[in-house]
């Protein structure tokens, strides 16, 4: 079988159900909190969909070749119904179940912190909206790493293209970097313990991630991420976005 061409277009689509929909998870929530007078939904949400995402990512990268045989055949749906349905569910039920006994844990005073907390959160869920928009359902399900080029991302239409638009044309990762801002301030604005704790757990894991991440990126794109590895910062991001032409140079 011949090696299957990448191809690079100069024009993203923006993919609206899954940005509007991350921004309308935390109006509800939010909202919610407010009508009953206490921090629950909000916390409940971050930590059930950030804890989510760690088991998630544990059960996946260490895995990918595994993964990649058993659902050649079966598709993305097998994988969204494995990760949504199970990992990501059921991660987000336990912590629900036990939300009476972490969410007492909490803090006092420092009213500053919380003002803070909330500038923090409205931040990073505005450029995570931005940044979800440029990535789609299959990215953000992470179904394009599972299903690459040559083994089964042809057959079931999964994108094969390195993203260099939005955000990503200042910063490597900006969804990691709005998911540690958006933890810690959740943290600080309900003054959850659970949720600092949480936040130690991300960084640990996305330290493991993003060694794999970026050799399987290296190995999928070629000269084009080496370019983007060595244009656009991995956390801290530019303060001019890179053109796209510079890392597609050969495409």
């Amino acid at each position: 079988m011949s090696t299957p061409t990448i191809q690079f277009s100069p024009l993203q689509t923006w993919h609206h159900s899954p940005a509007w929909l991350w921004l309308a998870s935390f109006l509800v929530c939010i909202g919610g909190d407010a009508l009953v007078g206490k921090w629950v939904l909000l916390p409940i949400y971050v930590a059930g969909f950030y804890g989510g995402m760690i088991v998630i990512d544990l059960c996946a990268y260490p895995l990918l070749g595994h993964w990649r045989v058993w659902l050649r055949q079966r598709g993305p749906w097998a994988w969204y119904l494995v990760e949504v349905g199970v990992l990501w569910l059921g991660t987000t039920l336990l912590l629900a179940i036990l939300a009476p006994a972490w969410l007492v844990w909490s803090w006092e005073g420092l009213r500053w912190l919380q003002g803070a907390g909330a500038i923090l959160l409205a931040f990073s869920v505005g450029i995570g909206v931005w940044a979800v928009g440029q990535m789609g359902w299959a990215r953000v399900l992470f179904a394009a790493a599972l299903f690459p080029p040559g083994q089964g991302a042809e057959e079931h239409a999964i994108p094969q293209r390195l993203v260099v638009a939005g955000p990503y044309r200042y910063v490597r990762n900006p969804l990691y970097d709005t998911d540690m801002l958006l933890i810690l301030g959740a943290a600080l604005l309900t003054r959850k313990w659970a949720l600092i704790v949480l936040l130690g757990l991300y960084v640990a894991q996305l330290i493991m991630q993003l060694r794999l991440e970026e050799r399987e990126l290296c190995v999928r794109f070629g000269d084009a991420y080496t370019r983007y590895l060595a244009l656009v910062p991995r956390f801290i991001p530019r303060l001019t976005p890179v053109d796209p032409a510079a890392i597609h140079c050969d495409t």
